[in-house]
């Protein structure tokens, strides 16, 4: 049914998340140039529920939405309900490593773990 949370590359050459609770669908994506196919990336993709923002760092880099967009954050339906799926994760081959927080982390946090070479 499309129902939870999915992170995929895109046609663009970007990698997007997808926050599905049935009802409604939201996306969001990195900026375009940051990343290279066959080379490793450190990629954070940071759901804020409060204001309902997602944003991406990529490779300690912050997404201002370069020359593409005049932001580089996007907000979510204040609708969604959840973003719950299938009781088991399922992780495509080319993922090395994969962290998910209970809460948001700050862009600071996501530049760090990224300098200090956490997957």
């Amino acid at each position: 049914n499309g129902q939870g949370m999915c992170v995929q590359t895109t046609e663009r050459g970007t990698v997007e998340i997808v926050l599905n609770d049935g009802r409604t669908e939201n996306r969001w994506d990195c900026d375009s140039g940051f990343l290279c196919a066959g080379e490793q990336h450190h990629i954070a993709a940071i759901v804020d529920g409060g204001p309902k923002i997602i944003t991406f760092v990529v490779d300690g880099k912050l997404c201002d939405g370069g020359v593409n967009r005049q932001f580089g954050w996007g907000r979510f339906s204040p609708n969604l309900r959840h973003a719950n799926g299938a009781e088991t994760l399922q992780i495509g081959s080319g993922l090395q490593a994969l962290r998910i927080y209970n809460r948001y982390l700050h862009t600071s946090e996501a530049i760090g773990n990224y300098q200090a070479g956490c997957p």
